[in-house]
């Protein structure tokens, strides 16, 4: 027959883990409520979270002529932003004319400076 210190100790290890597992049980659903506290506060300001995914509802409707309007503003927004230079003039500062590289690496009327790649060179006249 089993003595009362091994009902005692059958006691306590049984209480622990009944314990332990409702302790777990209570935290899932504190945390499932609060989940879903925290959907139900979105779905009032307008945002649908679901198993497939998230939807925000709007209060405006785009038809037609709505879009049509934001595309062109878009178009008038980006021609005003780019920089056309004028047919017969050239006042762009970001227009660079291209050189080829042989250009590149021929000194200028025979002189002893070169540019190669914008980095100027310059040779000693020592070593003619």
């Amino acid at each position: 027959m089993a003595s009362w210190i091994d009902i005692i100790s059958f006691l306590t290890t049984t209480i622990f883990f009944v314990g332990t597992i409702f302790g777990i049980v209570l935290i899932a659903k504190r945390l499932s409520a609060a989940v879903q506290n925290t959907k139900q506060s979105l779905q009032n300001k307008g945002i649908s979270i679901s198993d497939k995914g998230v939807s925000i509802k709007t209060s405006k409707r785009f038809d037609r002529e709505n879009y049509v309007d934001a595309t062109q503003r878009g178009i008038i927004k980006v021609l005003d932003a780019s920089n056309f230079p004028a047919s017969g003039t050239d006042d762009s500062q970001h227009h660079f004319k291209s050189k080829s590289s042989s250009d590149l690496l021929s000194a200028d009327n025979g002189s002893h400076s070169s540019k190669i790649f914008g980095i100027r060179r310059t040779h000693s006249g020592a070593s003619k």
